[in-house]
């Protein structure tokens, strides 16, 4: 009998297509206009098979969104640590989110749910709890354990959280937004996330 090779299982290579298939095609409609027969067709399954794995669109759309963040975590995670200061790992966390964000990919898909949210404030608030407010949740916990340090002070983790995620997204996401662009390369972008943190670290310095 022929030993079964070692590798991804099928489920699981399905469920990866059907998210593949759909971001492209998210990005390429918006999210109203795919079908879930065009998704099935792109990523080479069944409606059946999607249908089965999630059910609708909305949480085909979640899942994309809770998949991105958790490559965020992991790209944080994988990142060696060992005396790491906290400045060295805000801007860590900037560059890994500010990069994920800046693709094409993800301008594109931004744009398509910023316009499905105001016709389904639902699927809106859901992309949010997967995405932004897990990346806030997660800065949070770094400021928290920063703060416990006595490395900065701060009344409100979360504000604390949202006020460097302005100063990483600001003025330069909006301009991307409204105007387009290539993806920033890596000096223009270490330079502003590292200016950033400064900015955050000295408006938050213990006093």
């Amino acid at each position: 009998m022929a030993l079964k090779t070692l590798g991804r299982p099928k489920d699981l290579e399905k469920r990866e297509a059907i998210l593949d298939a759909a971001q492209s095609l998210f990005a390429e409609r918006g999210i109203d206009g795919v079908a879930i027969e065009a998704i099935a067709a792109r990523s080479g399954v069944s409606k059946v098979t999607v249908y089965g794995h999630f059910g609708d669109k909305a949480t085909i759309f979640e899942s994309i969104v809770e998949r991105e963040t958790e490559r965020l975590k992991q790209a944080l995670c994988s990142a060696p640590t060992g005396g790491c200061g906290l400045e060295e790992l805000l801007t860590r966390f900037g560059l890994a989110l500010v990069s994920m964000l800046t693709q094409p990919c993800h301008l594109a898909l931004d744009r398509a749910v910023s316009l499905e949210a105001q016709r389904n404030p639902d699927l809106g608030r859901r992309f949010f709890e997967a995405g932004p407010g897990q990346v806030r949740r997660l800065l949070s916990d770094i400021l928290l354990r920063a703060q416990a340090e006595g490395l900065v002070a701060f009344d409100d983790p979360a504000r604390a959280a949202e006020d460097l995620l302005a100063l990483w997204l600001g003025f330069d996401a909006m301009e991307r937004r409204f105007c387009g662009g290539c993806t920033p390369d890596e000096t223009a972008l270490k330079s502003h996330v590292g200016r950033s943190v400064k900015l955050f670290l000295r408006a938050y310095a213990p006093t």
